[in-house]
């Protein structure tokens, strides 16, 4: 079986290549990757190189294949798992279920696997550890960046409260109470509040504030019907509006703060106004990636301790958040959507991969079988000027209210320059 894919030889050294996979094990799979979702943690392995801690010190001469948020099809099952997996099946990747004392897993340490390929073989670790994820729902792109979603949930299921009383711990949103969400109108914010609007326990009140204009009326257009379907009371603000922000938003709560916040920005200021506006008993989690090691903020203490506040931190999701994940996109109650920007055929892979925080705080996404420059969704109608491709596609994801869809998706495949 031939293949191209990106693989990583050392330090910002990513290369499309073309290459013979081996012939498939008893113990393996043979899958086809069609979508893939670049992360920042394969930017760092790029950056770092051999001195990645998943990145074997042999990749110069074995290169690895980088990317871990795929979605495809299985091809060909080893005789061993043919009781359990059959070709045609779509899956996505649970990538850390590689791990093993090596630290080896799926995007890092693989000659013959990882994301950023038109076909991998899955080795036999990965199976047993349960890192294959059927997908029954529309959509590989949805598959693909299922990871992505599932750092948004668990960052929502790590929420609690205690009862002191039987110093018992509830985990998740209070189903009822009253949520706030930090700059939560970038693509990973709009994720949670279409979680928060569509998971299994809800808030009554919502608040979801931001400091973009143009951001804001979006997320506006987004949920506010779907809001108003689940019975949730949502409020979408500019905080730099406010001369006073605290005392504005804890009005709009007759005072009594928010059971759950989300922290979405890596500032100070937004630190220090959500701890600020916790209820009794509230839980404030802060989600978001930052290169500030020296961040920090006061907090207040004695309220932390009279007001039996909790203030957390999480950065990931787990196999169970990927699982739900998959079942509410099965059931077409959430979706990813709100965090693709960019979309692209693998061969503007590596260099997308490598300019990650240059293109914003979204989602690339690149489709395996395929060529095509990076591009900005919001380009795609400047683009279409010249270009009935372009075009067509333009009037797809404006009809979709400027998001990326099944139908897009569809015709992208059907109608792209195959690589």
């Amino acid at each position: 079986m031939i293949t191209k894919a990106v693989r990583l030889h050392g330090k910002m050294d990513l290369r499309l290549e073309e290459f013979e996979l081996p012939p498939l094990e008893d113990d393996q799979l043979l899958v086809k990757v069609i979508s893939v979702g670049l992360s920042r943690e394969t930017y760092k392995a790029a950056v770092l190189g051999t001195e990645h801690l998943r990145v074997p010190d042999n990749a110069a001469i074995n290169p690895v294949i980088v990317g871990h948020e795929l979605a495809g099809e299985i091809v060909e099952v080893g005789a061993q798992w043919e009781d359990k997996y059959r070709a045609g099946e779509r899956f996505t990747l649970w990538s850390p279920a590689g791990r093993d004392e090596s630290g080896d897993c799926p995007g890092f340490s693989y000659t013959y696997c990882g994301g950023d390929t038109q076909y991998a073989i899955i080795p036999p670790e990965v199976i047993q550890r349960g890192g294959i994820l059927p997908y029954k729902g529309e959509g590989f792109y949805r598959a693909a960046l299922t990871e992505a979603l599932s750092r948004t949930i668990g960052a929502c299921r790590s929420l609690f409260r205690t009862d002191r009383k039987r110093h018992a711990h509830y985990l998740g949103i209070k189903d009822g109470g009253r949520m706030a969400i930090i700059g939560g109108c970038g693509p990973v914010g709009l994720a949670a509040v279409d979680y928060a609007l569509s998971g299994e326990f809800r808030p009554k009140q919502l608040i979801v504030t931001d400091i973009d204009e143009g951001r804001i009326e979006r997320a506006r257009k987004l949920f506010g019907q779907k809001a108003q379907r689940a019975g949730i009371s949502l409020m979408i603000l500019n905080r730099e509006e406010f001369d006073a922000p605290r005392k504005t938003i804890m009005e709009l709560t007759d005072n009594e703060g928010f059971d759950d916040l989300l922290v979405l920005v890596p500032t100070a200021g937004a630190l220090e106004l959500g701890e600020s506006m916790l209820a009794r008993g509230g839980c404030m989690n802060f989600s978001v990636e930052t290169g500030d090691r020296d961040l920090s903020v006061p907090v207040n203490f004695y309220d932390l301790l009279y007001g039996e506040r909790h203030i957390i931190g999480t950065d990931w999701g787990n196999m169970q958040d990927m699982r739900e994940a998959l079942e509410l996109m099965e059931e077409d109650k959430i979706g990813p959507e709100v965090l693709i920007t960019h979309i692209g055929g693998l061969d503007a892979a590596a260099e997308a991969t490598l300019n990650i925080p240059g293109n914003g705080d979204g989602k690339n996404l690149i489709y395996t079988d395929i060529s095509l420059p990076l591009t900005a969704l919001d380009e795609l109608e400047e683009k279409g000027k010249g270009s009935d491709f372009y075009r067509d596609l333009a009037g797809i994801v404006k009809k979709n209210n400027g998001l990326w869809s099944v139908e897009a998706e569809s015709y992208l495949l059907q109608k792209a320059e195959k690589i």
